[in-house]
């Protein structure tokens, strides 16, 4: 035998001990884990990883899901761009085996272009053979401009689930969206946090903390301050329009639409932020610090005016133990003079898919999951956690925590026990038609604080909305290729614009922009918008931030 013979034949012999090696390990994997499916889960939201997931994988409720199911979730999360994220996995092909994402924005259009061309599987044999899937696609448990824009326009099946649409009214989550206000400083000026209504009554406001010299952690208190790339800033132009943004539109009672960008309402805002950009208002690094140092600076109380939905201000606060320190300022008047107007796109929150390349077991799997995570029983388990001696009991038939389970959550560990991780997966929100609440509300000084500012918030109540989206028109217009890179760069403008030297640099800024959108076209846009407004289409016209 020669040599060329002996190499040949002790590779031969290689390959048929790896062959064995992996069989066995295979074989024994198999054994170890009997019928259990893994699925491995892209959870593509920004910071999902970060605090609130539980350290351990195999939590009691993921122990008590792989019981009813026989299934393990195996989470990627994302950190950062949600749109970047979904946008590499698309690129390179590496799939995870489910996708949970925002029900929203470019991350939905992007999973519709993946359904449409074939990458996600077709879930609509299950949709029929399983109520609870059927029950998160129907049109009237989805916002309108997601059924429109996204679930109808999908090719030749089902592909998306869509979860944690409010099942009744009583349901619907208000984040109380506003500006939040230090009431020792507010208390320090001599100025009533309610008595704030105005755009002029705000900058007085803010004036008056500046030339009180505040000190917080050794540092200069800045009067308004926001979170990386000056989220949510923009909430503040709901003074000027009827939708907060660059992007949004203006339509009047009389049916004229006008693109926000355009209009000298929200170049008037534009114009009111650089004035406090340029006065020292606003913390110049606003738009350019990352999170984790502007969550430093509110847990600091380094800001003493925060513009904040009020759970995740209460959460930051109280790493630096000042949860109790911050109140609503204002609310501040609308557009129109209306302080109390509250008018939300009631939606749910997340689009569920599974990738092509699934197996049938794991698309078996996931159908099995999904399925009992829906049901009622398993929302409960997904937002409360394991009845009797675990988490809860039912009294009266609502939820309410086990003593140690407040503790936990008052200490911080209460997130190891994967309560409320799993909720992409439980179908509607039932979180107060079915439990009573959120999790431990009986107990919880939050849930309490909560309740005392949607009394100073919410005096007319919460009305949903209804009416497509404008953007809707936009998107599927003629126009709509040549007017997208411009509305890409939009925000960056809006930026530049605030940094200005003066209001007629600002402006030049603006109206180079305007100009581009005219020559590709938004006017074209804005008079089919007003011409279907006017023949009896209903828009959303108002939309409170939430």
């Amino acid at each position: 035998m020669n040599r060329a013979m002996i190499r040949s034949f002790i590779a031969f012999l290689v390959f048929i001990l790896f062959t064995l090696l992996v069989a066995c390990s295979e074989e024994s994997s198999s054994s170890e884990d009997g019928d259990t499916v893994t699925l491995k889960v892209l959870h593509n939201w920004n910071g999902s990883g970060g605090a609130n997931a539980p350290e351990d994988p195999m939590n009691p409720v993921a122990e008590k899901i792989l019981e009813e199911t026989g299934v393990k979730l195996d989470f990627e999360y994302t950190n950062g761009s949600e749109v970047d994220k979904l946008t590499q996995v698309l690129a390179t092909g590496e799939f995870p085996d489910v996708y949970i994402g925002p029900a929203w924005g470019k991350e939905a259009e992007m999973l519709l272009e993946a359904a449409n061309d074939g990458l996600l599987h077709d879930l609509t044999p299950y949709i029929e053979k399983y109520p609870n899937l059927a029950e998160v696609v129907k049109e009237e448990n989805m916002s309108t401009s997601l059924y429109n824009d996204i679930i109808s326009q999908q090719e030749g099946g089902q592909f998306m689930l869509h979860s944690m649409y409010p099942a009744t009214e009583a349901d619907i989550e208000d984040w109380l969206y506003g500006l939040y206000v230090h009431k020792d400083i507010a208390k320090e000026v001599g100025i009533d946090p309610g008595s704030v209504k105005t755009p002029e009554d705000l900058y007085n406001f803010l004036k008056a903390v500046k030339e009180g010299e505040f000190q917080a952690s050794g540092n200069l208190v800045f009067p308004l301050g926001a979170y990386d790339n000056g989220w949510p800033l923009d909430i503040t132009s709901e003074m000027f329009v009827p939708v907060a943004g660059a992007g949004s539109w203006f339509i009047d009672e009389e049916g004229n639409a006008r693109y926000n960008f355009m209009t000298e309402e929200y170049e008037e805002w534009i114009l009111y932020m650089r004035r406090l950009m340029s006065e020292g208002l606003l913390d110049p690094e606003v738009y350019s610090h990352t999170g984790t140092i502007a969550r430093e600076k509110v847990s600091q109380g380094r800001y003493a005016v925060i513009p904040n939905q009020f759970p995740g201000l209460w959460n930051d606060t109280k790493q630096g133990g000042i949860e109790e320190k911050y109140v609503p300022l204002g609310p501040l008047e609308d557009f129109s003079g209306d302080r109390y107007r509250t008018e939300f796109n009631v939606q749910g929150s997340q689009l569920i898919a599974i990738f092509a390349d699934a197996s049938e077991e794991k698309l078996d799997a996931f159908v099995k999951l999904f399925d009992y995570l829906s049901s009622d029983e398993g929302f409960l388990l997904t937002k409360f956690g394991i009845e009797g001696g675990v988490h809860y009991d039912l009294v009266d038939g609502k939820v309410v925590a086990k003593e140690e389970m407040v503790e936990k959550i008052n200490d911080g560990t209460f997130k190891n026990e994967g309560i409320n991780h799993y909720i992409a997966f439980s179908g509607l929100d039932r979180e107060d038609s079915l439990g009573g609440g959120p999790f431990g509300h009986q107990f919880d000084k939050q849930y309490e604080v909560k309740q005392e500012f949607i009394k100073i918030r919410r005096k007319d109540g919460i009305q949903p909305i209804t009416g497509i989206d404008p953007y809707s028109v936009l998107q599927n217009h003629p126009n709509f290729e040549q007017i997208e890179p411009v509305t890409v760069v939009m925000g960056d403008v809006v930026q530049q614009a605030i940094h200005a030297g003066s209001d007629e640099e600002a402006l030049n800024i603006i109206n180079e922009t305007r100009d581009a959108l005219i020559e590709a076209g938004i006017e074209e846009v804005a008079d089919e918008i007003t011409k279907q407004a006017q023949s009896g289409t209903e828009f959303m016209r108002y939309r409170t931030s939430n």
